[in-house]
């Protein structure tokens, strides 16, 4: 009888002699939906600081460039997609299979890594150490939650008008730790009351 490389977890029935035990295979599989929803939104993360200036219905902005230096670190050459990726080849190296070519573009390699693991994965929980991915993966969920509030975060169109009478097509979303919210396309912020004004005013349910 084997105990889970993860989490030590002694391992019964069907699963006694693999090395990964059905919750950690569960949660795995849950980090890798999480990583996939989070990392679109990098891009929306990013865009206070691309110069965009639009009006704010109270207060200022404060996004700083240390954030947007952090967004950088995980889409660049050793970010994310890189990370991803060496991971999946792990797995299929593994297996003894020749990992596909490394694409050209983040969004691509983010996308065939998040494959990769996802194929192999149920291969893999049988007699692969997954210890090591189990801890990047924590570790690029982690990182994109502080950058981008996690998929969690309740959002709503953003109420802002533009200066051409337009309004604003991005989303405000509230968060907990900064204590207001915000819209990452034209940069409106709302307090407290301002933010539970306009989710009440859209039909939001409240605690």
């Amino acid at each position: 009888m084997n105990t889970c490389t993860i989490c030590g977890y002694s391992l019964h029935g069907a699963r006694a002699l693999w090395t990964t035990c059905q919750t950690c295979q569960d949660r795995i599989t849950r980090q890798l939906a999480g990583i996939e929803q989070m990392w679109p939104l990098l891009s929306d993360t990013l865009e206070p600081t691309r110069g965009h200036s639009g009006p704010r219905v109270s207060g200022t902005a404060t996004w700083s460039l240390p954030i947007a230096g952090k967004i950088l670190d995980l889409i660049g050459p050793l970010g994310v997609p890189a990370r991803l990726y060496i991971r999946y080849c792990d797995i299929a190296l593994a297996r003894r299979i020749q990992p596909a070519t490394m694409p050209p573009g983040a969004d691509a390699r983010v996308r065939l890594a998040l494959w990769g693991i996802r194929k192999h994965l149920p291969w893999a929980v049988q007699g692969t150490d997954l210890t090591e991915l189990n801890t990047e993966l924590d570790r690029i969920t982690g990182d994109l939650q502080a950058v981008t509030g996690g998929t969690d975060t309740p959002t709503v169109p953003c109420p802002a008008e533009l200066p051409d009478g337009s309004r604003c097509t991005g989303r405000m979303r509230y968060d907990h730790h900064r204590g207001n919210a915000y819209c990452r396309t034209c940069r409106t912020d709302l307090n407290p009351g301002e933010w539970l004004d306009v989710w009440v005013r859209l039909g939001q349910p409240t605690a």
